[in-house]
Formats: structure tokens, C-alpha cells, sequence
């Protein structure tokens, strides 16, 4: 499926490629965890990286997509398939196992941030993951949706 931009035929797939790489950018430096009433705490990871990794991935699938929009590339296909596409889901599939390793590995297990949160609920606030971390997830869902989308309507 295809939509007319300015004379153009644009796969709807590639616009879902590109609107998840510019989620996941976007994501990168808001708020990873939210602390109420004590405000927000930007998302650092030391171990994974992942804010870094995953700004890395959304830039990858915006050029990736612009690619594929633009059809400046004349990328060979593998198997039948593009590869371009191809290359967005790995790259969404990519960013949310960071989100997901991040989660796991540098919020759940993390004792401060438990003790703080724990401190904040028994004060009346909360503490939960920040509007950073759901939109990198969102962010790569839609480049694997936009990716998977296009493999699928090729076979």
C-alpha cells in the first residue's frame, strides 16, 4: 500500500520505518524513569549504554527509511526480499531488546533506584519508567510493524 506525496508513491511501510526512528531519537534524551513529586530523572545507563545505542539504531532506521522513500539507493535484494526493509526490523527489533535489556538490567536490578522508589511510594509519590524509554520502545515497534509490513507484502 502506497500513498501520493508531492507526485511521489510512498510506501506506507517506509513512512512506519521512518516515524520509528524519529520515536526512537526523540526518546533519547526525555526522561527514562519518572519520579513524582520529586520530578524526572533522565534515563542514564551506564552499563548498556542503551540511550546512546538506541539514538545510534533511530538514526540508522531514518536513514534507512529516508533510503527507501527516496529510492536514492539501488539496494539488491536478498531472497526476493528488500533489504532495506529488512534492515529497519533488525534495527527496531535492535532497539527494543536495548529498551528491554535497560529495563532488566539497569532499572529492575538497580537498588538505589528500587530504594528510591520504594521511599516515594511510602510518601505518597510514584515512580515509573519515563516517557523516554516508551517512546524508544514505540519507536522500534513501528520500524519492525513498517519493516515486517513491506517483507510480507513482497511474498
Amino acid at each position: 500500500m502506497a500513498i501520493n506525496i508531492a507526485g511521489r508513491s510512498v510506501s506506507i511501510a517506509a513512512l512506519l520505518g521512518l516515524a520509528g526512528g524519529i520515536l526512537a531519537i526523540v526518546g533519547v534524551p526525555l526522561a527514562w524513569i519518572s519520579l513524582s513529586p520529586g520530578g524526572d530523572v533522565l534515563g542514564t545507563d551506564d552499563g548498556l549504554m542503551g540511550g546512546r545505542i538506541a539514538l545510534v539504531l533511530g538514526i540508522v532506521i531514518v536513514v534507512l527509511a529516508a533510503a527507501w522513500i527516496l529510492k536514492v539507493v539501488k539496494v539488491p535484494s536478498i531472497a526476493g526480499l528488500s533489504t532495506l526493509a529488512l534492515l529497519t526490523a533488525i534495527a527496531g527489533v535492535l532497539i527494543v531488546l536495548v529498551v528491554v535489556l535497560v529495563y532488566f538490567t539497569n532499572i529492575l536490578s538497580d537498588e538505589s533506584f528500587t530504594h528510591t522508589a520504594d521511599m516515594m511510594k511510602a510518601a505518597g509519590g510514584s515512580a515509573s519508567l519515563g516517557i523516554g524509554v516508551l517512546l524508544d520502545a514505540l519507536g522500534g515497534i513501528l520500524a519492525i510493524v513498517g519493516g515486517v509490513w513491506a517483507l510480507l507484502k513482497k511474498s
